[in-house]
């Protein structure tokens, strides 16, 4: 339990309440009932975007949440065949992010996507924390020179609706180009 409210509390700390909407090369709709935006800026660049619809009767939420971080020219001559791959690679490391938070993981192997016609990569996870079980579904693209993550998680007991919900806004996500 102490877990639990030690991980609220940095996530409290570091994800900022609703101030103004950043700008962002993703266009999502953000299904009802979520709550949001609550923006960050951390240190390594990345700009997160995070929405959370509560369980009714629990202290948990689903999350729903997208995150950029803008490579600038570092991904200048990336050839549209291999974005794909890299978003790939990208995505391990975000993954990597999720497993050191909980207890116990496990991933499937990340398998090609496409989002808004730009090809991406896809992994789902189970895993648990501080007792509580969990899964998400995670996917990464490179629009340009931003990485894009957009991953959403609840808990066993997060309504089967609201997952659906937020799965349902990443698949008709669309992208400023």
């Amino acid at each position: 339990m102490k877990k639990v409210l030690l991980l609220l509390y940095l996530f409290s700390v570091w994800i900022a309440a609703a101030a103004t909407a950043q700008e962002s090369p993703v266009k999502i709709n953000i299904p009802a009932g979520f709550e949001g935006p609550f923006v960050a800026s951390h240190q390594s660049g990345a700009k997160i975007q995070a929405y959370m619809k509560k369980i009714p009767g629990a202290g948990r939420t689903t999350l729903l949440q997208v995150t950029t971080y803008d490579f600038g020219s570092q991904l200048d001559g990336l050839p549209d065949e291999r974005r794909g791959e890299a978003a790939g690679h990208y995505l391990s490391q975000f993954l990597a992010s999720v497993q050191q938070q909980r207890d116990t993981f496990e991933s499937t192997d990340a398998a090609g996507v496409v989002l808004d016609g730009i090809p991406g990569a896809r992994v789902e996870w189970h895993g648990s924390s501080a007792g509580f079980n969990m899964s998400g579904v995670m996917y990464c693209v490179i629009v340009g020179s931003v990485v894009i993550s957009l991953h959403t998680q609840g808990f066993e007991d997060s309504p089967a609706a609201d997952t659906k919900a937020a799965l349902a806004a990443i698949d008709s996500v669309t992208f400023n180009r």
